[in-house]
């Protein structure tokens, strides 16, 4: 493994002193949200926001033919303080593929591969429900070094990605890094017939060596997802797993942290009424199994309806949410509304 990644930067590095590089362009482009949410049974609240996200893109071209670009977000952090972060830099190798260099970015999990909701993925937005996914080598916080494939057969693409600490290592300039477990990840999607897009990816957490031989149970955790549009109609089904880290401590013991595994199960339907409205169905199921095999559990369960307009260069949408036992917790449910007007750019 070492290896690889030795030569992935080798390669990087290389290439910038054989060829020349033309000055790039600079684009900028984003989305302007408005949105207004209304929660009620363990989330009674209601909040009226604006969030935003500018995207500066440069991109240039090698003698030899090779590209390259750069990304950088601008997003606002909780309390309305604006981030640079989400930065990555893409050198296209042509017939070769790609390699990248991310920070916070370039994510390859497949956990919301089959979701076809009309506005977004509820579990991912707004409040927790408390679910838990595979872990993801392009979290934020983190830096990974990554090779996709060209486009091979049957639109197949596939894609390797090395995280050297887990922990947060995001390092700029000539920064060195601190030690901790690192994560791998592999990604495949491919699309064998029209319409019809299958994904799958996972990873694992390699143990950092500090002596400290505590682990039952090392991070792993990985994704499968199917989506097929005929027509009007887009359907999706998924199935993420997430088998967390078990120390000695807690081994055997009836709280959460000593899950031996999680088990989420994903349906969505989607309906296009015409070219502007679009209607959908989605049906989210988590399932915590515990070391303690014999410690009673409660399956998150959420049921969301969304419909979403298109007025041309903005988006109104309405998103309903009904939700079973927040973080598996018995009768902690929750019913959430959001309201949202998008304006891309």
């Amino acid at each position: 493994m070492k290896t690889i990644i030795k030569t992935l930067l080798v390669s990087i590095a290389s290439l910038s002193l054989m060829f020349s590089v033309n000055a790039g362009e600079l684009t900028v482009n984003g989305t302007a949200k408005a949105t207004y949410n209304v929660g009620s049974g363990s989330s009674g609240n209601q909040g009226i926001g604006i969030t935003n996200e500018l995207n500066f893109t440069a991109s240039g071209e090698m003698d030899n033919g090779y590209t390259w670009s750069y990304s950088m977000e601008l997003d606002p952090a909780s309390g309305g303080a604006a981030n640079n972060d989400d930065t990555q830099i893409v050198l296209g190798l042509n017939d070769m593929g790609k390699v990248k260099v991310c920070v916070s970015e370039c994510g390859n999990n497949k956990k919301y591969a089959w979701d076809a909701s009309a506005y977004t993925s509820m579990s991912d937005t707004g409040t927790s429900y408390g679910i838990v996914y595979p872990g993801d080598a392009g979290a934020a916080g983190t830096s990974t070094i990554q090779y996709h494939t060209p486009e091979l057969p049957f639109g197949t693409t596939a894609s390797f990605a090395y995280n050297y600490n887990m922990a947060g290592d995001a390092a700029s300039g000539n920064n060195a890094g601190t030690g901790g477990n690192s994560r791998e990840e592999y990604s495949l999607a491919t699309k064998p017939i029209d319409g019809l897009t299958l994904s799958a990816h996972y990873n694992k957490v390699n143990d950092y060596d500090d002596g400290v031989g505590t682990e039952q149970q090392l991070e792993e955790g990985g994704a499968y997802a199917a989506k097929y549009s005929a027509g009007n109609f887009t359907v999706g089904y998924g199935r993420s797993l997430q088998a967390p880290e078990i120390t000695t401590a807690v081994a055997g013991g009836a709280d959460l942290s000593a899950a031996e595994y999680y088990d989420n199960t994903g349906m969505s339907l989607a309906f296009a009424v015409n070219d502007d409205l679009s209607v959908s169905y989605t049906r989210e199921i988590s399932e915590v199994n515990l070391a303690n095999s014999g410690t009673v559990t409660y399956d998150v369960e959420m049921d969301s309806v969304q419909v979403a307009y298109s007025l041309g260069g903005a988006t109104l949408s309405i998103a309903r949410a009904d939700v079973e036992n927040v973080s598996y917790i018995q009768n902690n449910d929750l019913e959430e509304t959001i309201i949202a007007m998008t304006f891309a750019f």
